[in-house]
């Protein structure tokens, strides 16, 4: 895996075919825990079928109480408005939680197409974001990160630094193992998108200056 750098007007890491299978693989399981079935079955839905009529974007608008997910790593992707006031935090997820879930979904397609078909154009070793997709990728990796840290227990800065400790002499198998070089991966790989879309002529929102071309 090599980091993301600027290349022809567009941030381009680059991945292995293994690297990009597992990465694939991880955004394939967060979209499933959002409801969205495997990527690999379904083509991409249309409008839900509880949308309220003439809604945009096949919105919708519920009248029934949303529960919070019974997931702790769902709940990290779809958190509490409110943690202090419980009608406040129902009422906001009675609002918000289908337009979330659609648009967290939609972003994760995004980026598993790119990593299962790649680009037109570029090599196959090639993840290609355009400026004005970077902020939906970085979303969707601080998504993937939210979930393998929930399964790794990573509550805090500390429990984040202490990730490797002891995981040498564990057996490549080991499943916290695969979990945390694949956190420790991601994380990287984040970093150096965000490095890139700063450091561009347009700065961290892509499409509102100059190109290099």
């Amino acid at each position: 895996m090599r980091a993301f750098r600027r290349q022809k007007g567009r941030y381009v890491a680059r991945l292995d075919a293994a690297e990009r299978a597992v990465v694939a693989s991880v955004v394939a399981d967060v979209a499933e825990l959002l409801g969205a079935g495997r990527l690999e079955d379904t083509a991409t839905p249309g409008p839900s079928a509880d949308a309220a009529p003439g809604s945009p974007d096949g919105w919708t608008l519920r009248t029934s109480p949303v529960p919070p997910p019974q997931d702790p790593a769902v709940r990290r992707l779809l958190p509490d408005a409110s943690r202090d006031d419980t009608e406040v935090a129902d009422e906001f997820r009675r609002l918000t939680e289908d337009d979330l879930r659609a648009r967290k979904v939609a972003r994760l397609r995004c980026l598993w197409t790119s990593l299962v078909d790649g680009e037109p154009g570029w090599p196959e070793h090639a993840l290609v974001v355009t400026p004005q997709s970077a902020d939906d990728v970085a979303a969707t990796l601080t998504d993937l990160r939210l979930v393998l840290g929930e399964r790794l227990g990573i509550r805090t800065d500390a429990d984040s630094e202490a990730l490797y400790d002891g995981l040498g002499g564990e057996d490549e198998g080991d499943v916290r193992a695969y979990l945390a070089s694949v956190y420790g991966a991601l994380s990287w790989l984040q970093e150096s998108l965000l490095a890139v879309m700063l450091a561009a002529p347009e700065g961290p929102v892509g499409g509102r200056g100059r190109s290099d071309g």
